[in-house]
């Protein structure tokens, strides 16, 4: 019986590595997996040692931005990044998704345009589009950096280009 309770454990252990593995074979995937991770319901954490798990360890995050009539961004590295997910903003509630992607790829790279739609705990809603850098190594796909930036008119000056799947 104790042999076949750790083959059962064996098996669910394969599967679900299995599963997680499947996420980094796909570009579509693995992009689709950071918006997962970082949409919570109010009072639980980000899984930031996944979200870790995506990214090369060198990548870069910019939001680019406007403020007082002036374009700014501010670049983070990873462990920044994940130091701002773990911030009570998000412990309170944070939902996004995808709208549409457009996707290139070439030779061990890759880059990824999409719109996407958020909301937060206090109902802000907002629309923006990502932008992602991917690099294939060691038999699997890597974000190399993260690009982003938010609608200022509700989504309806986004390229509808990006609206697409």
């Amino acid at each position: 019986m104790k042999q076949l309770a750790a083959l059962f454990v064996l098996f669910i252990t394969f599967v679900l590595g299995a599963q997680n593995k499947s996420v980094y074979q796909s570009v579509k995937e693995i992009t689709n997996e950071t918006q997962r991770l970082v949409s919570v319901k109010k009072g639980e954490q980000i899984d930031t040692a996944s979200f870790r798990k995506l990214f090369l360890p060198t990548a870069h995050f910019t939001v680019v931005g406007v403020e007082d009539g002036e374009q700014i961004y501010e670049t983070m590295t990873l462990n920044e990044i994940i130091e701002s997910l773990t911030d009570e903003y998000y412990s309170k509630g944070y939902f996004e998704t995808n709208k549409g992607q457009i996707i290139e790829e070439y030779n061990g790279i890759a880059q990824v345009i999409e719109s996407f739609y958020g909301e937060d705990s206090d109902g802000v809603k907002g629309f923006g589009v990502n932008s992602y850098q991917l690099i294939y190594s060691n038999k699997r796909w890597w974000i190399a950096n993260m690009i982003w930036t938010m609608s200022s008119h509700k989504g309806e000056d986004i390229p509808k280009k990006y609206y697409k799947n």
